[in-house]
């Protein structure tokens, strides 16, 4: 235990989780106004708020004046968010708070996972602190949509079973699957994840010869968490819904997710996440305020570096403990992207949120191999010159993401450098 608490890591930490505290409470409130699917979410929000049934029926136009409420996701998000709406009042720093706190709370999780894959403590700070700059990281920790909420119980899920292979206690895939099934209970692309860790283990118990677990992995990682993700409905049955409603409810938005999505100008696709090249366009004042989800350019383009050196060699030369947990979270990239190459409905750059943390974990991972590990002086100032690139970008693009004024000129030849970030 001594190796997660030496006072020089744990303020390091600290460090680094106020700092992505203060950068993401910063202007909360602002704008007051909708941003982007907020106008969706929060008018659910207030109904849930105030145990309004309408929160679950789908036929309704708008409500509360504004746009159509969201019934398509599921709803623990919004039990959070009804929460702060209750607690702090009904104002956009209300709302938002939830996904503040989350944000912060997945860096710290970035900080677990890369710790217990690595064992490394210089890995997991920099992971930490290379989410902490994050541009699409940070939107989604300031604005109200459900997002950040999975990304943040699908870390929590990973770190658990990692925790769990090293532990060889099957008890606690339980555990695994109970903070999955909250991942599924916020959005259902948690899904993917839960059944990329069923055939991983199922593939590794069969190797074993332990095929007679495969009905306790099956409870654990698909059954228990489908049970947590009907009681999150609980509200809606306890105003009197039935389960024949329940099922016609998901039968509307399947039907919506299939036939009803449409096209979008800002819709992108997995190859455009992994290049930062389509971002999502949140909001405008109409003059010099703008919120882009867009990632920090450096970041993402060293991110995507590391995953082609990785598969160019680095990989094969990682120690086998190492290597074993390289290939779990690049599975688990996979798993999140591939099948949005087939889904019949469009996708943004937002749904990279899940993956933006392995990501981190990834290139803190290639920095330390190529740079920390090696006990040349003139490759730790190149990583030096490298942090502070990535430090600069991220102050240069803060207003971008959080809607602070720029000047026209600024935003025409820095945040609009590419065609495809307009």
């Amino acid at each position: 235990m001594k190796r997660y608490f030496s006072l020089t890591s744990f303020l390091a930490l600290i460090a680094i989780l106020i700092f992505a505290w203060l950068t993401r409470i910063y202007q909360l409130n602002f704008p007051q106004s909708f941003i982007f699917d907020e106008t969706y979410h929060v008018p659910t929000i207030k109904l849930i708020a105030e145990n309004d049934q309408r929160a679950f029926e789908w036929w309704h136009g708008p409500i509360y004046s504004v746009d159509h409420h969201d019934w398509l996701h599921p709803p623990l998000a919004k039990y959070l968010q009804a929460w702060s709406w209750n607690e702090f009042g009904q104002t956009a720093f209300a709302w938002r708070l939830p996904a503040v706190i989350f944000g912060v709370l997945g860096i710290l999780l970035t900080f677990v996972v890369a710790e217990l894959t690595f064992h490394r403590r210089t890995i997991s700070l920099l992971a930490a602190f290379l989410i902490a700059l994050d541009g699409l990281w940070l939107v989604q920790s300031r604005i109200a949509m459900n997002d950040v909420f999975m990304a943040v119980w699908l870390l929590a899920t990973v770190a658990a079973y990692l925790f769990y292979k090293q532990n060889q206690n099957l008890k606690l895939l339980l555990l695994v699957g109970f903070l999955g099934g909250l991942g599924l209970a916020s959005k259902w692309s948690a899904l993917l994840w839960l059944i990329g860790l069923l055939l991983w283990e199922s593939i590794e118990q069969i190797r074993a010869k332990r095929s007679h677990l495969l009905a306790w992995i099956f409870f654990c990682l698909i059954i228990l968490p489908f049970g947590l993700y009907v009681m999150s409905f609980l509200p809606m049955f306890l105003q009197g819904k039935s389960i024949s409603y329940f099922v016609e409810l998901h039968l509307q938005i399947w039907r919506y997710q299939i036939l009803g999505a449409g096209t979008h100008l800002y819709q992108s696709g997995p190859v455009q996440w992994l290049f930062n090249w389509r971002p999502v366009w949140y909001w405008s004042n109409g003059s010099d305020r703008q919120i882009y989800a867009l990632n920090n350019p450096l970041l993402a383009w060293f991110e995507l570096s590391a995953l082609v050196l990785l598969f160019a060699g680095l990989l094969g030369k990682a120690k086998q403990q190492t290597r074993y947990a390289l290939d779990l979270l690049l599975m688990l990239i996979g798993v999140m992207s591939i099948p949005w190459f087939f889904s019949p409905r469009i996708a943004f750059y937002y749904h990279y949120t899940p993956i933006a943390p392995i990501m981190a974990i990834l290139l803190a991972y290639t920095l330390d191999v190529i740079y920390l590990g090696r006990s040349i002086h003139y490759l730790k100032l190149i990583f030096l010159l490298l942090i502070t690139g990535l430090i600069w970008i991220f102050w240069l693009y803060y207003p971008h993401w959080i809607g602070l004024p720029v000047t026209e000129e600024f935003r025409q030849t820095v945040y609009w450098l590419l065609p495809s970030w307009r």
